[in-house]
């Protein structure tokens, strides 16, 4: 029986604030929009790039070079300030060791999943990266590596709303991520909470059991 756990990225894997909120305002400051400041930018990870633009461009004849200047620039900073959660690498290759296969599920481009988990050294424990490509929207995403996968049980793994309720939409449990960016409210929507990286396979073990005995029930 393939085993899946899928993660979300920013914020469960990566911790990217010292990476993507110096290059919001810096691509903000090429298009002249002024940043909003007040941790606004912060609220912003995990959404997908339409809703970060409505948020932050309201002009939206402005919104083409912001995307190229956002891209541009956060490609440096990734390199230089992006890095995994301390704890990420080896409880990935605890999963990895005890059977499981894992998928990282974004609502970035996959252009930049790839980016990110090659500038922080996932990509070699990472079966399957998407972003949300065609999708609508994270449920969507995450339907397609399902369909792809074909795993006998699946699980995810983030910190924002979005991600627990892409989950709820596919059928499946979910794992929230303490620290990540999402608060008590977002976190209350997830199955269980990790703590830690490190408390991750355990969880995960946890919910395969009370997964078995649901459906064998």
């Amino acid at each position: 029986m393939i085993r899946l756990a899928v993660f979300d990225l920013d914020g469960t894997l990566h911790d990217s604030s010292a990476a993507l909120t110096p290059a919001i305002t810096l691509a903000l400051e090429e298009v002249g929009v002024a940043s909003p400041g007040g941790g606004v930018v912060e609220t912003l990870y995990g959404q997908p790039l339409s809703v970060i633009l409505s948020s932050l461009v309201p002009d939206p004849g402005l919104r083409p070079a912001f995307v190229e200047a956002l891209v541009r620039i956060q490609a440096r900073t990734v390199s230089e300030s992006g890095r995994a959660y301390p704890g990420v690498p080896e409880m990935l290759l605890r999963l990895r060791s005890g059977g499981w296969r894992t998928a990282v599920c974004s609502n970035a481009g996959r252009s930049y999943v790839e980016m990110v988990l090659s500038a922080i050294g996932l990509s070699r424990l990472i079966d399957r990266a998407e972003g949300l490509g065609g999708f609508q929207d994270k449920a969507g995403s995450l339907s397609g590596i399902l369909a792809s996968e074909k795993p006998g049980r699946a699980f995810m793994i983030g910190d924002r709303h979005l991600d627990f309720q892409a989950a709820k939409a596919n059928g499946l449990m979910s794992i929230g991520c303490a620290w990540g960016f999402g608060d008590t409210s977002e976190l209350s929507q997830a199955d269980l909470v990790a703590d830690s990286p490190s408390s991750v396979p355990g969880l995960l073990e946890n919910l395969l059991r009370r997964s078995v005995s649901l459906r064998s029930g």
